[in-house]
């Protein structure tokens, strides 16, 4: 697998390229025999842009120059991408939260909503230099602290009942380590500290992966028992992986490959109509993108 992005100091990104997008194992029985699709991607003139993801639902990730160890680089590319996620958080929360009853947790997440979506344009078209991005994480990170504690909050009243949401109470728990992530991550940026460090980035991402294959399984149609079994056998397999992390960080990027290419999969199923589920298209799209965050957070990974 190849990942081809590009990201200056400006704060404008490129659109990620992934080479040899599905491969002859993986999903690639999911793709041709339960989602009945063409999934084969044809480069463009440039050799770089794919009409895969050309889609409506299909967002740009941008990630930091490969090689990069510049902390401006990375605290624009991170912020560019967990912004987003964590404004379709609130999106998918206001999603989940509906009638009277639940108003003030609905007007709390659109709250969160307007704030991520103001963080997210101000990542798009900061200037940012050395001499202004650790304000700028700062700031960031003061956003974000209030929101997983909120999460937090969510989680633990829809544990115990006090809140009757269609949010998972793991939903508002994994939004939570995302979010918390990023306050680390910022923090370690402003630092000038760009590393990746394999065992932190390991646990982060099989705790992640392993959670989205739980939701995918939860979300499908009944009916769908084979892409079931599949999406629980991949949670099983991240889980077991998360408990006991490898001394190398092969065996996670293969997993971490094979659920991309369930993702996209499945994600085209979705959109087209293939795939019988509650699955918002913009909700496949989402676990899509931190999938391919996965694979480049471990590529760089030591």
């Amino acid at each position: 697998m190849t990942v081809q992005t590009e990201q200056n100091n400006t704060g404008e990104g490129f659109k990620v390229s992934r080479r040899e997008l599905l491969t002859a194992g993986g999903a690639t029985l999911v793709g041709a025999a339960l989602v009945g699709l063409p999934l084969k991607v044809s480069a463009s003139a440039k050799g770089t842009d794919y009409a895969f993801f050309q889609d409506e639902w299909m967002k740009e990730v941008v990630l930091p120059k490969a090689g990069s160890r510049d902390p401006v680089e990375f605290s624009i590319a991170e912020s560019r991408f967990w912004n987003e996620q964590m404004m379709e958080h609130a999106q998918f929360f206001i999603m989940l939260m509906p009638g009277a009853e639940l108003a003030n947790e609905r007007s709390e997440a659109e709250r969160f909503q307007r704030s991520f979506a103001d963080q997210l344009a101000k990542s798009k078209t900061a200037k940012l230099d050395r001499s202004n991005y650790v304000a700028f994480n700062r700031a960031n990170i003061e956003a974000l602290k209030p929101y997983a504690d909120w999460k937090r909050r969510k989680s633990a009243e829809q544990a115990s009942g006090k809140m009757r949401s269609l949010v998972w109470s793991t939903f508002f728990d994994h939004t939570a380590v995302e979010a918390e992530h990023l306050v680390a991550r910022l923090e370690q940026f402003s630092r000038g500290d760009t590393s990746t460090g394999l065992k932190e980035t390991s646990a982060f991402w099989t705790q992640i992966m392993g959670e989205h294959a739980d939701f995918i399984a939860h979300l499908l149609d009944p009916a769908e028992r084979e892409l079931i079994m599949k999406a629980m056998k991949t949670a099983d397999g991240f889980h077991k992986m998360h408990d006991s992390l490898p001394a190398s960080k092969n065996p996670v990027e293969r997993m971490v490959d094979e659920i991309i290419d369930f993702k996209v999969a499945g994600e085209k199923g979705i959109i087209a109509g293939k795939i019988k589920s509650i699955i918002h298209p913009s909700l496949a799209d989402h676990v899509r993108r931190e999938a391919l965050k996965a694979a480049d957070d471990l590529k760089r990974a030591a």
